[in-house]
């Protein structure tokens, strides 16, 4: 039985799960051959102020600019 676990940030509306849902289940249905009824996906919404890249937390207004960063030497 695969399960498939996505984590991200809040998805904009129920449409955005929904499509996601689909498309995840008909994917993992192509690769493996597993029947519908066996493929479960969870989606965990996680707030930008509990996510962090490179260290920068995704709530830093500068966040898509900071958290390019590959080491502490660059500018924080």
């Amino acid at each position: 039985m695969p399960i498939i676990h996505i984590t991200t940030w809040p998805l904009k509306d129920e449409d955005s799960a929904r499509a996601m849902v689909e498309g995840l289940t008909r994917v993992m249905h192509e690769a493996t051959g597993a029947p519908l009824h066996k493929i479960s996906v969870v989606i965990s919404e996680v707030a930008p102020a509990r996510w962090g890249e490179a260290g920068i937390m995704g709530s830093d207004p500068g966040f898509r600019e900071k958290s390019r960063r590959s080491s502490y030497r660059e500018r924080e």
